[in-house]
């Protein structure tokens, strides 16, 4: 039963910025606007509403909501991300940053390897000549 009054308790204050106890009371079927004087304050102080109640006026007044978007926070944030996503951009760039003419050196490395190996192909097959002409010679 405490949860159907919570209920109609919030759905009230979304409705009226100001209501009376009788309006209270008689909106949630409370017996009387003592009774829905209890159940509101009951209500603020469990945190359910955010309002004020008025003894000497009768009446429960209702806090407004703080617009979040009139403040700098989400502007703030906004800032917080875009800043983030320049720095990991910034930080790829630099990665991936090579300096001068480093493929060229890779690439003389690379070909002088291949020249490397012909050569030594071609001093191999020079030195298996020689051998073939040496045992030619001891045959003789």
């Amino acid at each position: 039963a405490h949860s159907v009054v919570k209920a109609g308790l919030r759905r009230l204050k979304t409705s009226y910025s100001r209501i009376s106890l009788e309006d209270v009371a008689s909106r949630l079927g409370l017996p009387s606007a003592t009774s829905a004087e209890f159940v509101v304050a009951k209500a603020v102080r469990d945190g359910v509403i955010d309002a004020t109640i008025d003894h000497e006026g009768g009446y429960v007044q209702s806090h407004d909501l703080v617009d979040v978007y009139a403040t700098v926070e989400p502007s703030e944030a906004f800032h917080r991300r875009i800043a983030y996503c320049l720095t990991t951009h910034n930080d790829a760039v630099r990665a991936m940053r090579y300096t001068p003419d480093a493929y060229k050196k890779q690439l003389e490395a690379s070909r002088g390897l291949r020249r490397s190996r012909e050569e030594k192909t071609d001093e191999e097959k020079a030195q298996e000549i020689e051998d073939e002409l040496d045992d030619e010679d001891y045959e003789y």
